[in-house]
């Protein structure tokens, strides 16, 4: 877990990931359980999230309250989906990093490549603080703030079983805070590994001209294409062609999801603003709107940001 250790961490403590296979049967059967317990909590959360959207159709205040996370979570299952069906390309992503042609060679070319793994890592840990904030926020304003009912919950979904009773209400009340936490997680993890990689692609372009800059530091007249000089040519030739098949790969990967991702947030943003005109602006329920405002905010703005970053690199 050498390159996005963050990102990896996160994907292994949710079940999302192992790079070692174990060869302990008990172990892999229990990992296996745990991955599709986390799989069944968050797809089950999600549809019951559609369903409830459905049977409200008729009411558009209804609707506005669910549709927002409904939305999220509907694009999340998406780019968990492709995650765990492309796990062989991600693996094959990262052993490009790998190679040897991409390995810093001397200390210049390991800070560079270690600025971008800073500025990866800071997009990870600042997306995560803020949206755990969220997270918090939405699970304690049922409890805190003042409810519309005697059994509030953290989100409106279709509930096929009655929650007046103490201990349904518990059970329901931590499905729905288990849901929120893994989905955070897990969401926050898929975006910063298209920052991540995207950065790290930015790092290799910048490696590549540094290289260039090394064989062509005389001046213009006194270009000679020594032997030497011609071997290392070849392989800022190879490096050059290493970073655009690095980069079609990250494109291959997660071009379907964030079209989605994209399509969706216009939605969530326009239902997110209306519901915040609703609340009263000192109230938890206002403040945690306004932090996932800032949380959508953020995630659409950093893809636009390092994806133009790459581009202009």
């Amino acid at each position: 877990m050498d390159i996005l250790p963050l990102n990896f961490r996160v994907f292994w403590f949710c079940g999302a990931w192992s790079e070692e296979k174990d060869n302990n049967l008990f172990v892999r059967c229990l990992s296996l359980c745990y991955r599709y317990a986390i799989v069944t909590l968050l797809y089950e959360f999600t549809i019951l999230e559609v369903i409830e959207l459905v049977r409200t159709h008729d009411n558009i205040e209804d609707i506005t309250e669910g549709l927002f996370l409904a939305l999220t979570y509907v694009a999340f299952c998406f780019k968990y989906g492709n995650f765990l069906a492309r796990q062989n390309e991600v693996s094959m992503l990262l052993d490009c990093f790998r190679s040897e042609t991409c390995q810093p060679k001397n200390s210049e070319e390991k800070m560079i490549l270690l600025k971008y793994d800073r500025k990866a890592k800071w997009c990870v840990r600042t997306f995560m603080s803020i949206s755990q904030a969220t997270c918090i926020a939405l699970i304690l304003a049922p409890i805190v703030g003042p409810q519309n009912s005697d059994r509030p919950l953290p989100v409106k979904t279709y509930l096929p079983y009655s929650i007046s009773g103490l201990y349904p209400y518990l059970a329901t009340y931590l499905q729905h805070v288990g849901a929120i936490f893994y989905g955070v997680l897990l969401n926050v993890s898929f975006d910063s590994l298209v920052y991540g990689f995207t950065l790290h692609a930015c790092g290799q372009i910048e490696l590549l001209r540094y290289r260039l800059s090394k064989i062509f530091k005389d001046r213009p007249e006194q270009y000679r294409i020594d032997s030497s000089k011609g071997t290392m040519i070849s392989e800022c030739v190879r490096h050059h062609l290493y970073v655009h098949e690095i980069v079609r790969r990250i494109q291959s990967l997660f071009v379907w999801t964030v079209a989605i991702l994209f399509i969706f947030s216009m939605v969530t943003l326009c239902t997110s603003i209306f519901q915040m005109s609703k609340k009263k602006i000192l109230s938890v329920k206002f403040l945690s709107l306004t932090m996932y405002l800032g949380c959508m905010l953020f995630q659409v703005f950093f893809y636009c940001w390092y994806g133009n970053e790459l581009q202009l690199k």
